[in-house]
C-alpha cells in the first residue's frame, strides 16, 4: 500500500481509529513523544512539514508519535517500543561489522594517507546526512522507511515510490547475499573445504533465515548490542595478529612455516602507487564508503523509536567509535600486511592459521546479524504494507506469522543466489555502493535539505540567511553531484572490475563447489595483479587486457599486432614480461636438486649459461612448467617460470624443496617479487642497449662478445635513480627468435631503465610491442606456449625438446620421471616405448587452424591429433599452426587435414622454427644464424 492511503485501522480488532483525530493529546504532551512540525526548535528556527501524506492537506495529516503509540497500546506486538540506546546498538550492528576488513584493501590502493583522509571525509558526510534524514523524519512522523521518503521528496510521484521500493529492497538483499558468501567463506576456512561451498551457502541461508524470524526492532537490537561487542573483538584481534605474527599469509618461506607466492616485507604507500588505474580507485573508495552509509535504515529505526528526537545521541555515539575503530584497524592491519599481501576480507592476510580462524570466529554474530537485520527491513516494509490496517500487523495470528516467515524466506532465496552468482567480496561491496548509496547515501538527502529549506523560507531560501543559507545550498548540491557521480562513475568502474576478475579467472563459477576461504586468495581479492610498467603501458596506449592474472597489453595505439610483429623482425621491440616468476636458488644443494627435477645437465652448464629446461611430475614425467635455467655462479642459480603457472609452480618447488635429500646440502630459495623483467627483440636491439648502457655510465661492456645463451651483470649509473646496489642481468635470447635480450631490474631500477632503454632507442627504431605480436612471433619461432603446446600431460619427448636431455642425463638419469622419458627416447627394438603423438608444425590452406581444432588423416578421416596454436603468420602470408600428431604422420611433408568451421581444409606437417631464427651465436662467426 503506497502512501497514497488516508487512514490506517489500529492492530488490533477492537479499534478503528482514523488518523485525523487530532495532532496531539494531552498524553503526547506529558511524554514528550508527540512532535509539532510547526513548533520552533532552540534559536527559534521553523521547521515546517514539505508536504502532507499523499492526497492530503498539510494541515491535518499527521500521524504523530503519541497517536501511533496509543493506536498500538493494546497491541500485543509493539512496535514503537525503541530507546535511542536500543537504536544505537542497531546503528552499531550495521556499521561494526565485516566490511571494516576490507579497509586495509582500499588504503593500498589510495595509500594509507589519502585513504585516512577519505575515511574521516566520508564519515562526516555521512553524519550531516544521517541528521537531515532525522530532521525530515521528525517532521513527517507518519513515514514508515526511506520508500515513504522518496515520494514525499519528489512531490508525491507514485513512480518515485515504486523505484526507491525496488532500489530499497534489492540493496538489503544484495546485503543479505554479502552475509550468505562470507558466511560460506567462514565455513570453508573453518572446515578446510569440508563441504562444497554452495552447501556452504545453502546452510548459512538456512540459519540466517531463522535467525530472522523476530518481528521487532526492540528484539533484534539485544542481539545486535551482542553482534556489535564481538565484531568489535573480532577486528580488534586481527589487528593485534597482524602485528605479532613474523609473516603474513602469501609469505614465501620454503624452509618452515606457511609457504606463498611473496617474499620481502609488507610494502606501504603512503600515497597512490604510480598508474592506479581509475577503476580500482573507484571501487576503493566505494568500500569505504559501503561501510558507513546506512540512511537507508534511519527511517525505519526512526519509525519504531519512543522518542525520536534523541536519534542524534544514538548517531554521534557511532560516528565517533566509527572513526577511530575504522581508521585505526584499517591502517593496523595494512601497514603489517602490506600492498602485496592484504586481502579483502582481511583476515585471509593472517598468515598464522590459528590466529585467522580465532578472529574470524568472533565475526560469526556479525556474520549472521547484518543480513538479518537488513531482512528483517525488507520483511517489515512489504509485512506492513499488506496488513496495514488489521490485526495481523500487531498480533500474533497464524496468517500473520506464515506471511512474516514467507517474505523472509523469499528474500534469502533471492539473497543465495546473488551470492553465488556474484562470488566476490570486494567488487559486491563495490556494486551495492556505487547503484543504491548513491541515492540513499547522498543524492535523496541533499534534495531533502533543499526542500525543507524551502519549505522553511519560501522561494527565497537560498539568499534569506545570507552565507549561512547560499553555503548550505551549494554543499547540498554538491552532496546531490557526489551522488550522481557515484552511480555512474562508481558502477561502470565496479562492472568493469567485475568482467576484468571473470576474464581472468580469477574467481569461482556459478554455484561452484570449488572453495572461497580466506586462505585460497594470493592477489587481491576482484584486483588484478600489475608489473611494475604499468603506468608506462597506460600512458603509451596500452589495450590493458587481463592474462595470467596480471593487466597486461595486448597491443598499443600506435601500431596495430600484425605491424608490431614486422616491426619487431624489422627494427626492435620492447616488451615487458614482468608478469613471469622470477626464482634464486643457492647453496650446495642447488646444483643437485635442479638435476632431481629437471632433465638438464646443470653440472656441465658455464656460469653465467643458461639452458631452456622443464620442471618434471616424479611419478610420469609430465611438464609442470618450461623454465630458462641459468648459472651465475659455483653453487648459484637463477630460474624463470611462467606467470599463469605461478601458484601451481611455487606449491611444486615447496614440496619438492621439503622433500629434497638434505645430505646434498643446504638450499635457500627466494622469489625475486617486485623485480622487472623486459624484452628487447629485433635486429636492432644489440645497437640500441650497446647505446643505452653507454649512456647510463657502462662503458666496458661489449654485446658483440654476450652470444646467444650467455648473460652479465651490468651495474648502472643513472642519474634519476639512488639505488645504484643492484646491478641488472642481460642475458641474450628471448621468445621471438629474433636477436635479443631479456633484461632482469631489481625494483628501484625497473622503470627508470626502461625508460632510459626507450629514449636510447627512440621511436624511429624502438617501440614498445604487446601480447598480440609476442605470440604471433613465438608461434613463428616454433616456440611452446605453457597451457597450450606443454602441460602436466606433456613429456618433453612428445614435446620435441629431447634436445634439452643431455647426454650423461640420458645414461645416468636420475631425474623426476626418467623411467618414462628414456624409455620413449629408445625405439621399440631397443626395448623402449616411443611416445604415441609428436608436437608438429603446420603450413593451413584457406582459414587459420586455431587451438583445438581436429587433425585428421585425408584418406580414412580418422582423428590423428589436434591444434595447441595456430594464427596467421604475419612474415610468410600463410596460416601456420602447431600440435600434436600420431606417429608415423608427424613426419614433416606429409599431408593431413584440418577440421576448421566443420570443413576439412588442408595441411601439410613442416619442419619448425617456421622462420628462421636470427640468434647471435658464437659457433656462426659471431653472427646471427
Amino acid at each position: 500500500m503506497a502512501l497514497g492511503m488516508k487512514s490506517r485501522k489500529v492492530d488490533n480488532d477492537t479499534q478503528d481509529i482514523n488518523v485525523n483525530d487530532g495532532l496531539t493529546t494531552s498524553t503526547e504532551e506529558k511524554t514528550g513523544y508527540g512532535y509539532d512540525p510547526e513548533s520552533n526548535e532552540k534559536g527559534g528556527r521553523k521547521m515546517s512539514r514539505i508536504a502532507g501524506v499523499i492526497g492530503e492537506s498539510d494541515d491535518d495529516s499527521t500521524l504523530s508519535v503519541g497517536r501511533q503509540l496509543e493506536l498500538e497500546a493494546t497491541n500485543s506486538i509493539k512496535y514503537r517500543t525503541c530507546s535511542w540506546q536500543k537504536t544505537a546498538a542497531l546503528l552499531f550492528s550495521e556499521y561494526i561489522c565485516l566490511a571494516i576488513m576490507s579497509f586495509p584493501y582500499s588504503y593500498s590502493v589510495l595509500g594509507l594517507v589519502p585513504g585516512l583522509i577519505v575515511t574521516v571525509v566520508v564519515a562526516m558526510s555521512v553524519l550531516y546526512t544521517s541528521l537531515i534524514v532525522w530532521e525530515f523524519c521528525l517532521r513527517h512522523p507518519e513515514l514508515r522507511d526511506v520508500c515513504d521518503v522518496g515520494q514525499m521528496l519528489y512531490y508525491g510521484w507514485t513512480w518515485v515510490w515504486y523505484l526507491t521500493a525496488a532500489m530499497f529492497l534489492l540493496n538489503n538483499t544484495f546485503i543479505q547475499g554479502l552475509h550468505v558468501l562470507t558466511g560460506a567463506k567462514y565455513l570453508n576456512t573453518m572446515s578446510g573445504g569440508a563441504v562444497c561451498t554452495v552447501g556452504f551457502s545453502a546452510i548459512w541461508t538456512v540459519l540466517s533465515w531463522v535467525c530472522s524470524l523476530p518481528r521487532t526492532f526492540d528484539t533484534l537490537s539485544k542481539l545486535a548490542t551482542l553482534s556489535a561487542f564481538f565484531t568489535f573483538l573480532s577486528v580488534l584481534l586481527a589487528a593485534i595478529f597482524a602485528g605479532i605474527e613474523a609473516h603474513p599469509e602469501g609469505y614465501n618461506t620454503p624452509n618452515g612455516g606457511k609457504t606463498g607466492l611473496l617474499t620481502g616485507n609488507p610494502i606501504v604507500l603512503v600515497i597512490p602507487a604510480a598508474g592506479t588505474s581509475f577503476v580500482s580507485g573507484m571501487n576503493a573508495f566505494l568500500n569505504i564508503s559501503y561501510t558507513f552509509i546506512g540512511q537507508i535504515t534511519i527511517p525505519s529505526f526512526i519509525a519504531e523509536m519512543k522518542n525520536p528526537k534523541d536519534f542524534p545521541k544514538a548517531l554521534w555515539a557511532v560516528t565517533i567509535c566509527e572513526i577511530i575503530v575504522f581508521s585505526l584497524v584499517g591502517a593496523i592491519v595494512y601497514v603489517y600486511t602490506g600492498t602485496q599481501y592484504n586481502t579483502a576480507p582481511a583476515f585471509g592476510s593472517l598468515g598464522n592459521e590459528l590466529y585467522k580462524k580465532v578472529s574470524f570466529s568472533f565475526m560469526i554474530p556479525t556474520l549472521i546479524f547484518l543480513g538479518v537485520l537488513y531482512a528483517s527491513v525488507s520483511a517489515r516494509f512489504v509485512f506492513f504494507r499488506i496488513f496495514e490496517g488489521t490485526r495481523h500487523k500487531g498480533n500474533h495470528t497464524v496468517l500473520g506469522w506464515a506471511t512474516w516467515a514467507g517474505i523472509l524466506a523469499a528474500t534469502w532465496i533471492v539473497a543465495f543466489i546473488i551470492a553465488e552468482v556474484i562470488p566476490f567480496f570486494s567488487d559486491l561491496l563495490s556494486l551495492m555502493s556505487s547503484l543504491f548509496d548513491s541515492f540513499f547515501g547522498f543524492i535523496f538527502w541533499g534534495t531533502a535539505y533543499l526542500r525543507m529549506r524551502q519549505a522553511d523560507y519560501g522561494p527565497g531560501f537560498i539568499t534569506k540567511r545570507g552565507i549561512r543559507g547560499i553555503s548550505g545550498f551549494i554543499l547540498n548540491v554538491v552532496i546531490i553531484l557526489i551522488g550522481l557521480f557515484m552511480l555512474t562513475g562508481g558502477t561502470y568502474a565496479t562492472c568493469q572490475s567485475i568482467v576484468d576478475n571473470y576474464n581472468a579467472g580469477t574467481v569461482g563459477g556459478i554455484f561452484t563447489c570449488l572453495r572461497n576461504s580466506s586462505d585460497d586468495a594470493s592477489t587481491k581479492d576482484g584486483d588484478l595483479s600489475r608489473t611494475a610498467l604499468h603506468d608506462l603501458h597506460v600512458e603509451n596506449g596500452g589495450k590493458m587486457v587481463p592474462f595470467g592474472g596480471f593487466s597486461m597489453p595486448v597491443q598499443y595505439s600506435d601500431l596495430s599486432v600484425g605491424e608490431s610483429h614486422k616491426w619487431t623482425r624489422e627494427k626492435a621491440s620492447l616488451f615487458d614480461v614482468g608478469h613471469m616468476v622470477q626464482h634464486r636458488l643457492s647453496g650446495p644443494g642447488a646444483e643437485p636438486f635442479l638435476e632431481t627435477i629437471t632433465p638438464t645437465s646443470t653440472a656441465s652448464l658455464q656460469t653465467n649459461h643458461s639452458t631452456l629446461s622443464c620442471l618434471l611430475h616424479s611419478a610420469t614425467g609430465g611438464i609442470v612448467d618450461d623454465t630458462v635455467i641459468t648459472r651465475l655462479g659455483p653453487e648459484l642459480f637463477y630460474i624463470v617460470t611462467n606467470a599463469a603457472c605461478k601458484a601451481k609452480d611455487v606449491a611444486y618447488l615447496s614440496q619438492q624443496i621439503q622433500d629434497r635429500d638434505t645430505s646434498h646440502g643446504a638450499l635457500d630459495w627466494e622469489v625475486l617479487d617486485n623485480w622487472g623483467l623486459v624484452a628487447l627483440q629485433g635486429p636492432l636491439s644489440a645497437e640500441i642497449l650497446q647505446r643505452a648502457l653507454e649512456t647510463a655510465g657502462v662503458q666496458d661492456v661489449d654485446l658483440k662478445s654476450l652470444y646467444f645463451g650467455q648473460c652479465k651483470h651490468v651495474s648502472l649509473n643513472l642519474v634519476s635513480t639512488s639505488n645504484q646496489d643492484t646491478p641488472i642481468l642481460i642475458s641474450r635470447g628471448g621468445y621471438t627468435g629474433e636477436d635479443g635480450f631479456e633484461i632482469s631490474i631489481p625494483p628501484s631500477l625497473t622503470v627508470p631503465f626502461t625508460t632510459h632503454l626507450l629514449k636510447a632507442g627512440g621511436k624511429e627504431r624502438l617501440r614498445l610491442a604487446g601480447l598480440g605480436a609476442r605470440d604471433s612471433l613465438r608461434l613463428e619461432a616454433g616456440m611452446c606456449l605453457y597451457g597450450h603446446d606443454l602441460d602436466d600431460s606433456t613429456t618433453p619427448v612428445e614435446a620435441g625438446l629431447s634436445w634439452i636431455i643431455h647426454k650423461d642425463r640420458r645414461t645416468a638419469g636420475g631425474f623426476h620421471g626418467d623411467e618414462t622419458i628414456l624409455s620413449q627416447l629408445r625405439s621399440k627394438k631397443d626395448g623402449g616405448a616411443p611416445p604415441k603423438r609428436r608436437r608438429v608444425g603446420l603450413i593451413v590452406e584457406g582459414a587459420p587452424a586455431r587451438e583445438g581444432t581436429e587433425i585428421v588423416d585425408p584418406g580414412s578421416g580418422e582423428k590423428v591429433g589436434k591444434v595447441t596454436s595456430g594464427c596467421p603468420s604475419p612474415t610468410l602470408g600463410k596460416n601456420i599452426a602447431m600440435g600434436y600428431i600420431k606417429p608415423p604422420l608427424n613426419k614433416a611433408g606429409t599431408a593431413v587435414e584440418a577440421v576448421v568451421r566443420g570443413k576439412r581444409r588442408k595441411a601439410e606437417v613442416v619442419k619448425m622454427p617456421f622462420v628462421k631464427s636470427n640468434y647471435w651465436k658464437q659457433a656462426a662467426g659471431t653472427s646471427p644464424g
